[in-house]
């Protein structure tokens, strides 16, 4: 069983995906008689800092609840508004070859704002003052204990599971190519790099922990329109995990729903230039937590 959020005419819910079947775990409460219970499955923060408890009780639900078809509902993007989006740099060191960017010596974090989230199947947003357009295919932490300082021997203690996240990059301002000295002087534009509305698709829905106790090592992969451009596995990262979080948990408080995108492997269009372009299809997966699929839209304007 997956988690994901769906679009209902009540708003969001959490709901129970499994195959190509889903249940509304919000509606199957209230059909179960336990509408103390339906809260839960209206924010996916309230379910996750529930645990156990509730990742048991939504099994239950799952197993008798109304099934729909997969095919029939909207997911949303595995998040709720409000939660960070933490990214790491360069965790692969293929990619870093690529990019000529050395690897740091210790994990390095730049932040995805709210408004880049996608969800499964909706268009990434293209934008008229960048041609250099790119994706990563990245495994996504989804965290579930709320902690700070948290150490490393503890921190799949506060995983709650894992989802797949393209954390597309606009490379020339990136790279601020417009004005190259600035690079030397403050360093990449992370802000605009990376967080231009609709350059963050999550999703389709979070494989939890309990049924992926190691993530490594898992196949992570990316297609554009059925071209295979990224192949390798998660068991390349140069940081895992417990350092991931253990770095980026210190004197900040990880809060359940945060997701932490933990880098792509090489194989990116800064590699040979080949990014994105309008029209394209990106296919994000990864081995036992799901595929990802969007459209590069044309150019965005408010």
């Amino acid at each position: 069983m997956k988690i994901g959020r769906m679009a209902t005419v009540a708003g969001a819910h959490v709901c129970a995906v499994e195959g190509d079947r889903v249940v509304d775990l919000a509606l199957a409460a209230h059909a179960a008689g336990r509408e103390w219970m339906a809260p839960l499955f209206h924010d996916l923060r309230l379910f996750l800092a529930a645990g156990d408890m509730a990742r048991d009780a939504a099994a239950g639900l799952a197993a008798s609840g109304p099934v729909v078809a997969l095919d029939s509902v909207r997911l949303l993007a595995p998040i709720e508004a409000g939660s960070k989006i933490l990214a790491h740099v360069v965790n692969y060191f293929d990619h870093g070859a690529e990019g000529k960017l050395t690897p740091p010596e210790q994990p390095f974090f730049f932040t995805k704002l709210p408004g880049t989230a996608v969800a499964p199947g909706d268009p990434i947003g293209g934008h008229d003052f960048s041609r250099k357009m790119d994706y990563e295919a990245e495994l996504a932490v989804v965290i579930g204990r709320e902690g700070r300082d948290i150490a490393e021997a503890d921190a799949y203690d506060h995983v709650a599971g894992y989802t797949v996240c393209n954390d597309v990059s606009y490379r020339e301002l990136q790279a601020n190519e417009a004005a190259p000295t600035l690079t030397g002087r403050y360093g990449q534009n992370w802000i605009q790099g990376k967080s231009l509305d609709r350059s963050c698709p999550l999703g389709p829905a979070i494989a939890l922990a309990r049924d992926i106790p190691r993530p490594y090592p898992l196949r992570i992969t990316c297609r554009v329109n059925g071209e295979t451009r990224q192949d390798a596995s998660t068991e390349q990262m140069i940081f895992k995990i417990p350092a991931l979080v253990a770095h980026i948990s210190r004197a900040m408080t990880l809060r359940p729903g945060d997701v932490i995108a933990t880098g792509t492997p090489a194989g990116c269009g800064v590699a040979d230039g080949r990014y994105l372009r309008p029209g394209d299809v990106v296919e994000c997966e990864i081995e036992k937590v799901g595929s990802l699929r969007n459209t590069v839209l044309a150019a965005v304007r408010s």
